[in-house]
């Protein structure tokens, strides 16, 4: 509770605090003075009249606060060290408290595909999955193998091929009827031909009816888009080993899969779909409780430039941004030479 609590605190401890992210008007780490470390204490000197918490041993409060911790003095001591009376003190305490601040961030909840949707995914993932390894799935499966991918991991994932487009009536896949504005025909679903990327709720990827939200595909086609997601899949992020307290943030789930091939042991992985994608429900509270997250997701358009800013403010400092060191990305990189475990413990360390 002082007009620059980061001079302050800089001053009663002797430690010296920089700038990390725009959080709540600017947030400065430094060394905890109660239990060290090298960032884990952090400091919003415009954060309701200026507030400090460290991340370790949970020493939080304002100017006040901090002067009483530090010195083992009364509140009215704290006041008289700072030279404001107690009426000062709750009138500021009144301002600072009296506009909620704007939460930088609400995840959305996505809603899982109708009942009728997952079921039919299911069936058509098993047909695909057993298409991949078959003779018509040789060129999709050396594709993987390319990628990085063992056979395991390809199976653990539930990857299947399409040899061939096909079109489904949305409503015999429990999707509302919709038309086409040129022609008034209706609208189809349509599973195009090449690499079937499946997600569930869970790692396990069995291709349950009731697990099933999402079917990616991985076109080869010269022409139209190169990733299709079938009418009423979900777009919430793949989340790989949700129990860790380290994650590393990639786009594409392929990616992902290769990193949790080399990796599980090391490093949970949300896979984001796009650059600019945020976190949903779950995945959200899952990195607000991590103790690093490493941001390996591809920055070169400008849309996306902005994105990492967005990472910063939402997560604060324990956001690294790892790129990989060459290639666009993870399994890109890995084709020229890139040890994946070894850039890994490098980001964690």
């Amino acid at each position: 509770m002082t007009d620059d609590i980061l001079a302050l605190i800089q001053q009663e401890s002797g430690l010296s605090f920089k700038k990390v992210a725009a959080t709540h008007g600017g947030e400065y780490a430094g060394p905890c003075p109660w239990c060290g470390g090298n960032d884990r204490f952090l400091i919003w000197p415009q954060h309701k009249g200026g507030r400090y918490w460290c991340r370790d041993c949970e020493k939080k409060g304002d100017g006040i606060q901090f002067i009483r911790d530090m010195h083992g003095l009364t509140f009215g001591e704290a006041c008289e060290r700072l030279g404001i009376t107690r009426g000062v003190y709750k009138r500021r305490q009144r301002r600072s408290s009296a506009a909620p601040e704007k939460p930088i961030f609400k995840p959305k909840q996505y809603e899982r595909p109708p009942e009728l949707w997952m079921q039919k995914a299911a069936a058509f993932l098993k047909y695909s999955r057993e298409k991949l390894w078959t003779p018509e799935g040789r060129t999709a499966l050396e594709f993987l193998h390319g990628k990085g991918l063992n056979d395991a991991t390809i199976r653990k994932a539930g990857i299947g091929f399409n040899p061939s487009d096909l079109y489904r009536d949305r409503r015999g896949w429990g999707l509302p009827l919709e038309i086409n504005r040129p022609d008034g025909k209706p609208k189809l679903i349509w599973l195009p031909a090449g690499i079937v990327i499946p997600l569930a709720p869970s790692t396990e990827q069995k291709g349950a009816g009731e697990n099933m939200i999402r079917l990616r595909f991985r076109r080869f086609a010269d022409t139209g888009p190169r990733y299709v997601i079938c009418a009423g899949s979900s777009v919430a992020p793949l989340v790989l080993e949700a129990d860790k307290s380290i994650f590393t943030i990639v786009e594409s789930e392929l990616d992902a899969w290769l990193i949790w091939q080399e990796t599980a042991d090391l490093t949970g992985v949300v896979a984001m779909g796009s650059a600019v994608m945020k976190p949903d429900v779950a995945a959200h509270d899952l990195l607000t409780k991590a103790e690093i997250i490493l941001n390996s997701l591809d920055y070169d358009e400008a849309g996306a430039r902005q994105s990492w800013n967005w990472w910063d403010k939402a997560y604060g400092p324990k956001v690294i941004r790892w790129p990989t060191p060459f290639g666009k990305d993870p399994s890109d990189a890995l084709q020229q030479g890139l040890n994946i475990r070894e850039w890994i413990e490098a980001g964690i360390e």
